[in-house]
């Protein structure tokens, strides 16, 4: 790991996105030990925004302590996945519906901006910078909510859907096209307030994502979570 770490704001304000971003994108990969000292070795500064930085990890649910007391980046289990799925499935096809319902105009033009972006981040194959337009499209879902709730119990989840991302542009590298298709249909459906639109078209994009997954598992995919809510 090459040290990357500059003094201009506070360290942990430094330390503490390049480590999640590192993890987030495989640089740190899942199951590795974290040792504070030879973290902050690397990195250039002390190990007290090291320790401060993995504890806000440890939040994220990216890191994990052992009972050791060791910590180690989180190792999602196909158990995780599938639980995670179960709350996706429901939570966020509900954000799409109030995104549809109480976005704003300069919500509307950062979606915007977000496809305009793309398709010159895709023709580098920056997968990085896919997995951070991924993430923000998302995020810009459940700000447009303008739910807090909702927002908090999605943010929650942040950590192992990240994971998941990745998992599946491992997976299926040409789904990173796809899921742009997906995201458009998304994004389309709450620009004309169609409510309905945006949850159905967000519902499919999640079960792709979990078939994809379950198939390259050799498991059958049987999408059994109801979404027949009546909002």
């Amino acid at each position: 790991m090459a040290k990357k770490i500059i003094r201009r704001d506070t360290l942990l304000d430094q330390v503490y996105p390049y480590l999640r971003d590192q993890i987030i994108t495989g640089g740190i990969e899942p199951g590795r030990r974290l040792v504070e000292e030879r973290l902050a070795e690397e990195l250039g500064v002390s190990r007290s925004p090291v320790r401060e930085a993995i504890r806000l990890l440890g939040k994220d649910g990216l890191v994990v302590e052992q009972q050791n007391g060791g910590v180690t980046v989180y190792n999602p289990t196909l158990n995780d996945y599938q639980s995670l799925f179960e709350c996706r499935i429901v939570l966020e096809p509900l954000a799409a519906i109030y995104a549809a319902k109480r976005r704003t105009e300069k919500q509307l033009e950062e979606m915007k901006n977000i496809f305009e972006s793309t398709p010159e981040e895709i023709s580098d194959n920056d997968m990085k910078r896919v997995y951070q337009i991924n993430e923000r499209f998302h995020q810009m879902i459940v700000e447009s909510s303008a739910n807090p709730f909702l927002k908090k119990m999605i943010t929650e989840l942040r950590g192992v859907i990240s994971f998941y991302r990745r998992s599946i542009l491992e997976i299926e590298p040409a789904r990173k096209t796809t899921v742009i298709k997906e995201h458009y249909a998304i994004f389309q459906a709450i620009k004309d307030q169609d409510a309905e639109a945006a949850k159905v078209n967000m519902k499919k994009h999640l079960e792709v994502d979990y078939q994809l997954y379950l198939a390259a598992k050799g498991i059958n995919p049987e999408i059994s979570v109801d979404l027949s809510l009546k909002h």
